[in-house]
């Protein structure tokens, strides 16, 4: 019962920190879960093109301008070269097409005419430069067969007429699933700061050097100690998962009630775990108390950053990604991602289970690394 009462009074003291980080992931993921990630429809964007026509005159150069009106966002810039490419710089323009002098002719010869096209660079660029390929494409077809100017424009605007529709039959509530996403991804700052801070606290009051020789000269044997303090580590992380998971029912909703819910939350007590033995390991090194505050914040703040809880992970670089394979915040965040995304889960189980099994390895690892280190500082005390 004493290693339970020193856990009991050492929440109370620290009860308002605890506050602070469940406060932060409320408040934090409340934000983040606003928008609505469903998914209902696709809207394309037009890019906007300067268009140079010198061969204004040629009935097809006007119909070329005309598609491009009609599928990009023609600006008219005033101004010398240098202005032109200072918008072009700038991004005010994805791109500037030059239609050549003699393109009507060329068409009406069935030669591929030589448009030149400078562009940004930027993917508006790139969608650009596709529009306007297309219109070739299918004007160089339509011009080896059909040598009437007007029959050959008809032609054209027949093909181009020809839309797809862009139609998504996904069934996942992908609006409930970000928001269990978003939540889940937060939760490991909060549930991580909780568990390290009083862990770490408790297990490095055990482990100062005075208690550490009063333990080994009484009478109480040291299995029992080990496993009351296991027990009442263990017991403690568990109302932590346990409470962020009844606050997932309130924030996320329904969802939770669901196969993909469950998944989330069994994903969040195996990182609950590696996040115990991490405070383990952590105690088994730390001396002194006023230590435990910075390297707490130091190591879940920086696992949020450099593992896409904070910042989403397609936003960070590559090296960046590739520092955050060696924290388990990595794969349980990989795991969340799946979870909310793939259409059938069925096809997806063997990545699932090899991000849990890292995540418990990363466990044994700390859990081995704390009782090595332990077991030598008995021997010394």
């Amino acid at each position: 019962m004493t290693v339970f009462n020193t856990f009991l009074k050492v929440i109370k003291k620290n009860i308002v920190t605890i506050i602070i980080y469940t406060v932060i992931v409320i408040v934090f993921a409340a934000a983040n879960m606003q928008t609505d990630n469903s998914v209902t429809g696709f809207i394309s964007e037009k890019p906007a093109v300067m268009v140079v026509n010198n061969d204004i005159e040629s009935a097809s150069s006007k119909n070329f301008e005309k598609y491009l009106d009609e599928n990009t966002n023609i600006v008219k810039i005033e101004g010398t070269e240098d202005d032109i490419a200072d918008a072009l710089f700038y991004r005010d323009i994805t791109c500037i097409v030059t239609i050549p002098k003699n393109f009507g002719e060329c068409v009406k010869k069935g030669i591929a005419p030589e448009v030149e096209i400078k562009t940004s660079g930027n993917e508006y660029a790139a969608f650009s430069e596709m529009i306007i390929s297309q219109y070739l494409r299918i004007q160089n077809a339509c011009a080896k067969r059909i040598t009437d100017e007007n029959t050959l424009i008809e032609s054209i605007n027949k093909s181009l007429d020809k839309k797809a529709e862009v139609e998504f039959i996904t069934k996942l509530n992908t609006g409930a699933l970000g928001k269990a996403k978003t939540y889940f991804n937060f939760a490991a700052y909060s549930m991580m700061s909780c568990i390290l801070f009083i862990v770490c606290l408790v297990l490095s009051s055990f482990n100062e050097i005075s208690v550490r020789k009063r333990t080994i000269v009484s009478s109480m044997d040291y299995k029992k100690y080990s496993f009351d303090l296991f027990l009442s580590g263990f017991s403690y992380s568990f109302v932590v998962w346990l409470f962020f998971m009844l606050l997932s029912i309130v924030m996320v909703g329904e969802s939770m009630f669901s196969l993909r819910g469950l998944i989330f939350i069994m994903n969040a007590f195996v990182f609950t775990l590696s996040s115990l033995a991490l405070a383990y390991m952590l105690s088994c090194f730390l001396l002194k108390k006023n230590a435990i505050t910075g390297i707490v914040n130091v190591l879940t703040l920086g696992f949020s950053f450099l593992c896409g809880v904070f910042v989403p992970e397609e936003y960070l670089p590559s090296w960046v990604l590739g520092i955050a394979h060696i924290m388990p915040t990595y794969w349980y965040v990989q795991n969340n991602g799946i979870i909310s995304t793939n259409e059938h889960l069925s096809g997806c189980i063997n990545e699932l289970l090899i991000n849990i099994l890292v995540v418990i390895g990363f466990t044994i690892v700390f859990a081995v690394t704390g009782v090595i280190v332990s077991i030598n500082k008995r021997k010394i005390a």
